[in-house]
């Protein structure tokens, strides 16, 4: 039954939740719809290190020396709750935001062997 079915019958308290029910539904879809061009892009092109995102609506593009980019992986714990981001010139950037903390160790590690060569 639908909630104007069971106000029908007298019980009236539950229009304000499916109201809130409604409502936090839409939060939801609109949060989903700003988010979903989202991506990020890293490149290694020679000695360029180029790191293109968009988040939320807002983009940014770095551009690094090869020579210099560090990467930097650190868990809370062993293997959960990692960060990885990539830094040049005391300047550092998130990375591998959409991906799991098994997958952020992985790519930590293939970054820096492909820095390396």
């Amino acid at each position: 039954m639908t909630a104007s079915a069971f106000a029908f019958l007298g019980y009236w308290l539950v229009l304000p939740f499916a109201g809130l029910e409604i409502g936090l539904l839409a939060w939801a879809l609109s949060e989903l719809r700003r988010h979903e061009g989202d991506y990020e892009s890293l490149v290694i092109d020679g000695d360029v290190v180029v790191l293109e995102w968009m988040r939320g609506g807002q983009s940014g593009r770095r551009e690094m020396n090869r020579r210099w980019v560090q990467v930097n992986c650190g868990c809370v714990t062993r293997g959960r709750n990692c960060r990885l981001s990539v830094s040049s010139h005391g300047r550092a950037t998130e990375v591998g935001q959409y991906l799991g903390d098994e997958a952020r160790l992985q790519l930590a590690a293939t970054l820096r062997c492909r820095l390396q060569a």
